[in-house]
């Protein structure tokens, strides 16, 4: 046999395997480049739209400015009391319970009060009447409307107000007020408030000097990135507000962060949070106390 033409028929053999292998790794190279690229090139918009992920209007790309602040509960039995002493000792006298630094009001059990409705048509002008009749409502002024935690459907509508600073919101329920309401039974669009719950934050004060704070966009990257936004669901909200991070004895601790409300197909409303000083995503909801040594 001739072994030196064997030799040279599987040397070009597998010459001809490794340059067709050599062909494949580079092809493969190739498209790993395109689709990093890409990746990397496309707006959050086509990606979402790649992934059938809707919302609506656009993603803001201003960087707005915020603090870290703190702020202490208000106790509410002192505030009362005070007012009782000095002014009306039948202030918020029926209808009302204290736990803790949360006030409980029930409207119809306290005859001085006026009944108020909220009407679905206008409910931001019934709510300024409510909130501004101060025998009805503590520090009712501080308050504004929170559309996107609040609801008029089902059995049990509820709406959030909550406390603000420098017109960014709180979302938190150290700083809101929580309107339970009752439906009308005439088909008016009236509801009335049976009942709300309070807590309030005073000494609002800065820690820090004002920083620049991660816009709308970047919060949805984020998000998106860490595969939070299921394929084919709904952003339904995206809202800037200051939550609790810290409780340090009797003063709370608060950053601005990022609610973005994602409903998927035949699931609850899911809220996802980013924090807006550093944009990650906030994964643990539990306030840790902080005690001075």
């Amino acid at each position: 046999m001739d072994f030196k033409r064997i030799e040279w028929i599987f040397f070009l053999a597998f010459l001809g395997l490794n340059m067709f292998l050599f062909g494949i790794y580079q092809e493969g190279l190739k498209e790993e480049n395109n689709v990093s690229f890409s990746d990397q090139t496309d707006s959050i918009e086509k990606r979402l739209d790649k992934d059938g992920i809707t919302y609506k209007g656009t993603f803001s790309g201003e960087k707005k400015e915020g603090y870290y602040l703190s702020g202490e509960q208000t106790n509410f039995y002192n505030v009362i009391q005070a007012e009782r002493e000095t002014k009306d000792r039948n202030f918020f006298k029926n209808g009302v319970e204290w736990t803790d630094n949360t006030l409980t009001v029930y409207p119809q059990m306290n005859y001085a009060q006026t009944s108020y409705f909220i009407d679905e048509k206008n409910i931001e002008k019934s709510l300024d009447a409510f909130l501004n009749d101060k025998n009805s409502v503590l520090y009712g002024s501080q308050y504004r409307y929170l559309p996107e935690f609040s609801t008029l459907q089902g059995e049990f509508p509820e709406i959030i107000v909550s406390q603000s600073y420098k017109s960014i919101l709180f979302k938190d329920d150290t700083a809101q007020i929580s309107l339970k309401l009752e439906k009308s039974d005439e088909s008016d669009g009236l509801h009335k408030i049976n009942k709300y719950t309070q807590t309030h934050i005073q000494g609002i004060e800065e820690l820090r000097d004002k920083m620049d704070l991660s816009s709308e966009r970047d919060a949805i990257e984020t998000l998106y990135i860490n595969n939070k936004i299921p394929s084919n669901a709904k952003i339904t909200f995206r809202k800037l507000a200051y939550t609790r991070i810290y409780k340090i004895r009797e003063k709370n601790v608060y950053v601005p962060v990022w609610f973005v409300g994602i409903k998927s197909s035949g699931s609850n409303l899911q809220i996802e949070q980013v924090n807006a000083m550093s944009n990650t995503i906030i994964t643990n909801n539990t306030v840790p106390k902080v005690e001075n040594q």
